[in-house]
């Protein structure tokens, strides 16, 4: 009975972020795309809150919610909703707008040509053409939300532990007194309700989503009875007007309201900004931790790099796969999904412990993968079930395989879905780096040298966990800036298949 009341507050939690991520990712990603001026500051304020580990994210968010309920025990569950939206928005927002910025040219001169007002433009064509992003990006988020339950259920403030009543909760109850059958049934209940989600809901939406690719020949695919219920309830809560208004507001960004409120947000934030550099220039200073972070961040970073490029050359063979049959790419969607969602931060302590310190650099690495795996994989296969039918036939009549086949038409095909999913995962990577650097089992502590080992050795001192937090997210961003976006662009521009 604990499992059962524990699992429906987990799963009403992860869902509720879900509905919240995927309304804040439509309508950024859209924004975003759409508006060449603030594409670059939309980007970077992306870039920076999904470098921002999610347990940065504690102490203002509970803060915030608390005071604003006056310690109330809605305060506390808004604060872990928004915990796990923080973990599953950011990979929304990103496949929106990529999705948006290789749209086929001849659709967007179309709606110049015919001088379509921006609620049609974002109804018939830019919200169809997310449904392919929307059905993979969203089997990653969910995985990252069951994957963060713990962080999210447990919340500290000040003296004060809090639990909320969840799975995270109950599988951290169940460890902390060494009941490894209730920690496996746990993880077997999180696994299950997963399963569930994706046999009923998600599975057939790959398949439906098949309808939404450019180019594509052959049989129309069946029509799933999900999606039948899930059109009557958009229907009757009239989700896709709501949508189309609430991304119409991000279109509107010359209005004088707008304009209004974007400077008063951003005289607020330069005037907080302002105020933590002179709180942060005033002494005294923290040098013992100052003089450590240039080191952890280059041994970090190599970890983060490794973990990036193991991700896609191992997502490679599945993404190969999925192109036989939708059948098969139904089968590693769900198996993604499920496998994801599987909290692996829970069996890292005693793994560790068990293999000893002078294994943890190996298993860091490991742990750092279940962190960005995902989000390669979710991301090429998007890319590879939207590969024009065209191209597929083409391939078959002129007999191109094996090796030609690959590098004329898959990769290039799947490189900026691929260059959206390194990007994605190399955050997740940064993010698990905090559990994989620092471990402690029982009365034991597990440490190697990194960003995320300072950051936790300098959660008592607030300056300290300022400056790590600021230069982790200021390298992720610089290289977001200088690599990831030029490469990025010059993808979309010359391996833009659909055109």
């Amino acid at each position: 009975m604990q499992l059962v009341t524990a699992a429906f507050y987990s799963t009403y939690r992860v869902l509720a972020a879900y509905m919240l991520s995927l309304a804040f990712g439509i309508v950024y990603g859209v924004a975003a795309a759409r508006g060449p001026r603030r594409e670059k500051i939309m980007l970077a304020v992306l870039d920076v809150l999904q470098s921002v580990p999610i347990l940065g994210f504690f102490p203002v968010a509970v803060t915030m919610f608390v005071a604003l309920f006056r310690g109330a025990r809605a305060g506390y569950e808004l604060a872990a909703i928004f915990l796990i939206f923080t973990s599953q928005s950011w990979n929304i927002a990103f496949g929106v707008y990529e999705t948006i910025k290789t749209l086929p040219k001849d659709l967007k001169e179309l709606s110049l040509a015919f001088n379509f007002t921006p609620g049609f433009a974002i109804q018939r064509i830019y919200l169809p053409a997310m449904v392919p992003t929307i059905v993979f990006n969203s089997g990653v988020s969910m995985a990252n939300g069951w994957y963060f339950l713990m962080a999210s259920e447990i919340i500290s403030l000040g003296n004060r532990d809090v639990r909320l009543p969840g799975l995270g909760t109950t599988m951290m109850n169940y460890l902390s007194q060494g009941n490894t059958t209730g920690v496996l049934l746990s993880i077997g209940t999180i696994i299950l309700i997963n399963a569930l989600l994706q046999l009923v809901v998600f599975r057939p939406l790959v398949r439906w989503a098949e309808l939404f690719r450019y180019n594509a020949v052959g049989t129309a695919p069946e029509w799933p009875t999900v999606v039948d219920v899930l059109s009557a309830l958009g229907r009757a809560l009239r989700i896709d007007s709501a949508l189309v208004r609430l991304v119409s507001v991000g279109e509107r960004m010359s209005s004088r309201l707008a304009k209004f409120v974007l400077i008063t947000v951003s005289v607020l934030a330069a005037i907080a900004f302002v105020w933590l550099i002179v709180w942060l220039l005033t002494p005294p200073y923290p040098w013992d931790v100052l003089v450590q972070i240039p080191a952890a961040l280059v041994i970090t970073a190599m970890r983060v790099i490794a973990a990036v490029i193991i991700s896609v050359f191992i997502a490679l063979p599945f993404v190969i796969r999925s192109i036989k049959s939708v059948e098969t790419a139904q089968n590693i969607y769900t198996m993604a999904s499920v496998l994801g969602s599987v909290p692996a931060v829970i069996f890292y302590p005693p793994i560790v412990a068990l293999a000893g310190r002078e294994n943890m650099e190996l298993f860091s690495i490991l742990l750092l993968l279940t962190g960005s795996f995902w989000y390669a994989l979710f991301n090429m296969s998007k890319g590879a079930m939207l590969l024009p039918g065209s191209l597929t036939e083409m391939a078959k009549v002129f007999g191109i395989k094996g090796l030609m086949y690959y590098r004329s038409i898959l990769i290039p095909a799947i490189l900026p879905p691929l260059i959206t999913g390194a990007l994605t995962a190399w955050g997740g990577a940064w993010n698990a780096s905090i559990v994989a650097e620092h471990v402690e089992f029982g009365h034991s502590t597990f440490e190697i040298p990194g960003i995320g080992s300072l950051l936790v050795s300098s959660t008592a001192n607030s300056k300290a966990l300022i400056l790590v937090v600021l230069a982790m997210t200021a390298l992720i961003v610089a290289v977001n800036m200088l690599f990831w976006r030029p490469w990025y662009q010059r993808a979309a521009e010359k391996y833009n298949l659909t055109e």
